[in-house]
């Protein structure tokens, strides 16, 4: 399938404009920022991170549940500004990039009441995003991939959709496709205890490439959320073959990536 070999690739690119784009940097709770999603994009991150809650009839950007509000809605901070800045850069979100933009979304209230509404928030938009039609992968300028609560039972019923699954450990090993779950993430507390102090002990290291190294046989992305935010576990994480290296500090990941 198109671009999946290149999608698996953590190396910098740099686009025709001449900014690097970082494929392998992530966003994490990327609403907190001072420009939500464009901050992210002045630094060429390549994953934006945004917790849903569906609450009335419609879909607010919070970590914590919210009181309803205009300026938090996720159509307007991520759905809009993403189709009008594909339209702009000749269907894509970075001009020159070579595969999609990703998008995820962690559902922070039920994930099967919220996917209907989801799944028509973002039709008008669908041409722009990666999709599965009668069962087969087509690339779009926008990957979308639900993590959190995930209505996994209405997702892997479905033969056409615009929407992915963010996968966990425990789904390696399922024979699930990467069509259906093309990332796979997990608490790095929940399966390594070492902090960054003295060397990883031998057991923990070959735990974690076994487990990243599964996930890559599986055609999939691998990412861990809830490890130390410092600049030697973004280090560390780039060299053992972590393809998402989550930053809540963008400029302290922009610096670990830029030589």
């Amino acid at each position: 399938m198109k671009n999946w070999t290149l999608f698996l690739l953590t190396l910098i690119c740099l686009s025709a404009h001449g900014q690097n784009i970082h494929y392998n940097a992530f966003s994490h709770n990327d609403y907190w920022r001072d420009k939500p999603l464009f901050d992210a994009l002045d630094y060429g991150f390549n994953c934006v991170e945004a917790d849903l809650w569906l609450i009335d009839g419609e879909l607010y950007v919070a970590h914590d549940r919210p009181e309803p509000n205009n300026a938090i809605v996720f159509s307007e901070l991520y759905l809009k500004p993403l189709a009008e800045r594909i339209k702009s850069n000749g269907g894509k979100v970075y001009a020159g990039s070579n595969r999609p933009f990703l998008l995820m979304v962690d559902c922070k209230t039920n994930g099967e009441e919220m996917y209907p509404l989801l799944k028509k928030q973002v039709e008008p938009y669908k041409d722009l995003f990666c999709s599965v039609v009668n069962g087969v992968y087509q690339e779009g300028a926008v990957l979308l991939f639900i993590s959190g609560d995930r209505p996994v039972k209405s997702i892997t019923s479905e033969t056409t959709r615009i929407a992915f699954l963010d996968g966990r450990v425990a789904d390696l090993g399922k024979n699930i496709s990467k069509t259906i779950m093309p990332v796979v993430s997990d608490n790095y507390k929940s399966y390594i205890s070492w902090n960054g102090e003295g060397t990883i002990p031998e057991t923990e290291l070959n735990k974690m490439r076994s487990i990243i190294n599964q996930t890559h046989n599986e055609g999939k992305l691998f990412r861990w959320w809830g490890a130390p935010d410092t600049p030697e576990f973004k280090r560390f994480f780039i060299n053992e073959g972590v393809d998402l290296v989550g930053a809540d500090d963008l400029h302290i990941l922009h610096k670990v990536l830029t030589p």
